[in-house]
């Protein structure tokens, strides 16, 4: 079965449904929700990227990471939480970071939501997306895409980096 996702335009107007393989083409341009969940010590959850995923494999990414099918942002993260850390939180909007070179990319929304011990311990990865998940310190993951860039995608990268130029208390606390 074709897997639809959401194209837009340059100012991020959609434009219609179009299969998933259509986008690896680098000519189209489509939506991506992202999540950073925090727990209560403040870490954030990361997870690297399987290897036979399209995008970016073996990377680390944010908490989770969604295209968006023919639905809004925020029902694409929530469907996504699900599917790949099998929890559900609250969540809010942080920002939207376009990554639009010529007429591909993507316009990536960023969430963030925060989850108790309890709700932690709950999170199991989906080995098709990931094969992995781990708890970072903010500052840590702040360095590291810095020093190792290659190790993350570059969406999270930008996402970290806007966070901390921004101040985290503006968008974390």
């Amino acid at each position: 079965m074709t897997e639809l996702i959401s194209e837009v335009d340059r100012n991020d107007n959609f434009l219609g449904l179009r299969p998933r393989e259509d986008f690896y083409s680098g000519n189209h341009i489509h939506r991506a929700s992202h999540l950073i969940l925090l727990n209560p010590e403040n870490k954030m959850l990361i997870q690297k990227r399987a290897s036979q995923k399209k995008w970016y494999p073996n990377r680390y990414t944010y908490s989770v990471s969604g295209t968006v099918a023919d639905e809004s942002y925020e029902t694409c993260i929530a469907r996504e939480m699900l599917e790949e850390i099998g929890i559900s939180v609250p969540f809010g909007k942080l920002f939207k970071i376009p990554c639009i070179f010529e007429n591909k990319g993507a316009y990536h929304t960023v969430f963030s939501g925060r989850c108790s011990e309890e709700t932690a311990s709950l999170i199991r990865h989906d080995p098709e997306e990931a094969v992995s998940v781990e708890w970072v310190e903010l500052e840590d993951l702040h360095r590291a895409v810095k020093i190792e860039p290659d190790k993350y995608t570059p969406s999270l990268r930008a996402g970290i980096i806007k966070i901390f130029e921004e101040g985290c208390g503006k968008y974390l606390f």
